[in-house]
C-alpha cells in the first residue's frame, strides 16, 4: 500500500514472521497525511489475536507531533487490552522527536522478531547497548523501556 505525502512515497507492510507476532513496517514520513491509515492498520493489529505488535518505524523519513500522539494511543489500547507493543527505532527521525518531547521512556522497544530463530516463545527481546544496565521485567502493570 503506497500514498504519498510531498515528495516522500508512504508505504505500510504487514508480516507474521512467527506464531503469535505480527510486524508493520512503516517507509516515509508519518504526519498529519498518513498518520490515519497508519493507525487503521495498526489498530486492526492490536484488535488481531496476535499478542505481540512490533511496529518496525526505521524507514520513517519524518515523525510529526500527530504521529506520536497516535503511538502513545495505540500503546495504550494494546496495553488495555493485554497486548504488546514494541517499537523497534534507531533511527534519528524517529529517537529524536521521541526523546526531545520526553516520551522515549514511554514505550516498550524491541528488536525485530524476523531475524530471531524461533524458540517458542512470543516475547521481543530488547537490544542491549555496550555500557547499558538490562531493563526491568515488567511485573504487570508498570512500563518499562530501553532508551537509546
Amino acid at each position: 500500500m503506497e500514498e504519498s505525502s510531498g515528495n516522500v512515497p508512504f508505504r505500510l507492510s504487514t508480516e507474521r514472521p512467527r506464531s503469535g507476532v505480527i510486524v508493520v513496517s512503516v517507509f516515509g514520513d508519518l504526519d498529519m497525511v498518513t498518520v490515519p491509515r497508519f493507525t487503521e492498520v495498526v489498530q486492526q493489529r492490536v484488535d488481531s489475536s496476535a499478542p505481540v505488535i512490533v511496529l518496525d518505524l526505521t524507514g520513517v523519513t519524518f515523525l510529526g507531533v500527530e504521529a506520536i500522539k497516535m503511538l502513545a494511543q495505540l500503546d495504550l489500547r494494546a496495553h488495555l487490552s493485554g497486548k504488546r507493543l514494541s517499537l523497534v527505532t534507531g533511527v534519528r527521525t524517529v529517537d529524536r522527536p521521541l526523546e526531545a518531547l520526553g516520551m522515549a521512556a514511554r514505550f516498550t522497544y524491541g528488536s525485530r522478531p524476523v531475524f530471531e530463530p524461533y524458540t517458542g516463545s512470543t516475547e521481543v527481546v530488547p537490544p542491549r547497548r555496550p555500557g547499558t544496565t538490562p531493563p526491568r521485567q515488567r511485573t504487570g502493570g508498570e512500563r518499562t523501556a530501553m532508551i537509546r
